[in-house]
This record gives structure tokens, sequence and C-alpha cells, in this order.
């Protein structure tokens, strides 16, 4: 009786409040309540926010031939979703997928789809699950694929022009390197708020100029740092200080750049030398958030101590408007 009573609530709703139900629900849920009803069949394909999560089809505890398959299933029933999409506006899209690779085409397409529908809203996410250990051997090969991979992105980002919110990943931050002459592969970007996934590693420094050099109109920018992210490239080596003390600047530090974030923030060296460059270099800016790593021994709260103390009172700023504030775990 309860289940009938629930059943005829909802289907007393109209059919404007069930499409922002269902695009409340993960992907394949929503895809699932396709079949409910024949009222249900159409509506998960007017939903306004998209997650595409391949979590939801892929157990990677599995064995390697079952994860392809799922791994493909994933991407066949979103290709084949997108395909048949029906509504006008879409407010966000997230996607993940561990292993890009061999997909190529079909990211292409949820770009262009993306771009179609003009959405603003863009997380992309090729991102290795944390919980997922790689070992020496297994980084050896993987690193090995990628070198010998042709994965182009040229196409992905020129998809990506008009997006305001992106957030993107280690992996694109390094394989745009990868790109001809990446500082000229396409228009300016009309990104006003940019999210890394990285680890500041020095294989994906070059990266980050670049989207720097691509997005003239960024307002905030976010360094999530992610200790389980991937190298996928040989880049030649660097010093980091070195490279982060250039006087190179761009539209975006002059201009319009006012909020930095660092979120699971650890005093590491690197983490230092981005945050001095972009402190001398930015004109304009307003506030500096760095915030604490969880889960960090007495040693290391002393060094993000001791770090942040250094900002604080030790690094140039371009900026007589700046902020610093550190953010307790």
């Amino acid at each position: 009786m309860v289940s009938r009573r629930k059943s005829d609530l909802l289907s007393n709703l109209p059919d404007c409040l069930l499409v922002t139900i269902i695009s409340l629900l993960p992907f394949k849920q929503s895809v699932q309540t396709s079949i409910l009803a024949r009222r249900w069949k159409n509506l998960c394909l007017e939903t306004t926010n998209l997650v595409f999560k391949e979590s939801e089809f892929v157990n990677l505890s599995t064995d390697t031939e079952t994860i392809k398959s799922k791994r493909s299933l994933f991407v066949s029933t979103m290709c084949q979703w997108i395909s048949s999409f029906t509504g006008e506006v879409i407010e966000s899209l997230e996607f993940s997928l561990s292993e890009p690779v061999s997909f190529e085409k079909a990211i292409v397409s949820l770009t262009e789809f993306a771009a179609s529908k003009q959405i603003k809203n863009i997380t992309i996410d090729f991102s290795s699950p944390a919980s997922r250990k790689i070992d020496v051997i297994e980084h050896l090969v993987t690193l090995m694929h990628y070198q010998n991979t042709k994965f182009d992105i040229t196409r992905i980002f020129f998809n990506l022009i008009h997006v305001r919110n992106l957030t993107i990943c280690s992996f694109l931050i390094q394989m745009i390197q990868e790109c001809e002459d990446p500082m000229e592969m396409h228009d300016a970007m009309e990104a006003r708020h940019l999210v890394m996934k990285t680890n500041l590693h020095a294989n994906e420094f070059v990266g980050i100029k670049i989207f720097l050099n691509s997005c003239p109109e960024l307002e905030s920018l976010t360094f999530h740092m992610d200790t389980t992210e991937r190298i996928v490239r040989v880049s030649m080596p660097l010093d980091p200080k070195a490279f982060w003390l250039t006087n190179d600047t761009y539209a975006c530090l002059e201009r319009t750049l006012k909020l930095v974030k660092i979120k699971n923030f650890r005093g590491g060296p690197n983490e230092l030398h981005v945050l001095k460059y972009l402190m001398r270099r930015g004109l304009v800016m307003e506030q500096l958030d760095l915030y604490e790593a969880k889960g960090l021994n007495d040693d290391h709260r002393r060094l993000v101590l001791t770090a942040a103390e250094e900002v604080q009172k030790n690094v140039e700023r371009g900026s007589k408007h700046l902020r610093i504030t550190l953010h307790k775990a």
C-alpha cells in the first residue's frame, strides 16, 4: 500500500519536476527509470545535470577482461544516451574514465555534444581511483603505453572553448603538452573558473602554463592536490625552482585572476614554487586560500604551518590587496 501511494504521488508530479528528480540520480539509475512506466521512457533523456562515471559500471578490483568489457559497456551506453538526448538545456556535465586511450572517438563525441548544448560547467577526469594502488611495474607499462599512443587532445579542448567552469585532471595537463605548438592550438578559452586535479609534478608544469595562457579571463584557479595521479609522459629534466622564477606572465595574471586555492595543501617545495610565481605575477590577486590536507601527522602539520608562514611573510606580492588564509583540516 505504501509503495503504491508513493508511486501515485510521483505519477501526479509534472514532467518538469520528474526530470529534476532524475537529474539528481547517478547515470546508471537515471537510465533505469525508463522502464518504470511508459510515461518515464524518455524522461531521463531530458535531464539537466549529466554525470557519466565509470565507477557505476566498472569494478576495478575484478580481472582485466571483465574490466575491459564493463568499460566498453559504459562508454557505449554513454554514447547511445547522448545520441538520443532530447532535452534543450544542460547545466553541467561530469565525465570520469580511468583509461581514456582507445576511447578517443567517444570522448571527442562527448565534447562535441557538450559544445552543441553550450554547457558551461564541465568536469573531465581521467584519474586512476584513489583506492587503486599502482605498483612500479604497472606504472612503467602504463608510461610506455601512453608514450607510444597518439592521443590527440586538441579536438577535445577545441570543443571546450566556451565552458565557463572547467575541471580537468593531471592526464590532460600532461598530454596537452604533446600538441604541436600548444600555446596557439585554438582560440582563447572563456573559462572563468578552473580546477586542476594535480600533483604539481614537474611533468605538469608546462601544461599549467599552457592553461594560464589559454584562459585570459580566468577569475579563480584551484589546485586540488591528488597524490594518486599517474605520470603519463616523459619530459626533459627541469629545475622546478628555476622554472617558476621566470618572468613569463599571462593576461589573466595581469587583469582577471583574483582567487587562488590549494586544496590538500602539504607545504611541499613544488607547491611553494608555484605559489610564489602566482603571488609575484598576479597583479590583481585578492585571496589565496590554503586548505590543509587531512590526516597529517604532527611533523607534516608543522611543515604546513612553516610553509604558510613563509608565504605570508617572505614572498614578493604583485598585488597589495592580497590576503592569505590557512584553513585547518
